[in-house]
């Protein structure tokens, strides 16, 4: 009986870890997108609100963020743009010191 409960643990970890996650779709199945198509999504764990040229971007940036569930997103939020997520803590000082902006 030890036998048989040993195998089947083994035989579960060698083709359980030879199973290759589900890989996030491609931005580029998202087709054409321009200002009109913009989403916006609130990120309760940072407080503040990220932008996503689509609903399909918005998709494809919660997958890429293992457990990330954006449930609250509106192109409502886009306008709110005093909330919206900086890209990093030096982006602002950057853009100031050269003189453009991130698209």
């Amino acid at each position: 009986m030890k036998t048989v409960t040993i195998i089947l643990i083994w035989l579960a970890c060698t083709f359980g870890a030879n199973i290759p996650p589900t890989p996030c779709p491609l931005a580029t199945g998202c087709g054409k997108v321009d200002e009109s198509s913009a989403i916006c999504g609130l990120d309760e764990e940072v407080g503040c609100i990220r932008k996503y040229p689509s609903k399909c971007h918005l998709d494809i940036a919660a997958c890429q963020e293992k457990g990330k569930n954006f449930t609250d997103y509106s192109e409502v939020y886009c306008s709110l743009e005093s909330y919206l997520c900086e890209k990093s803590p030096t982006y602002e000082r950057w853009t100031i010191y050269f003189g453009h902006e991130d698209e």
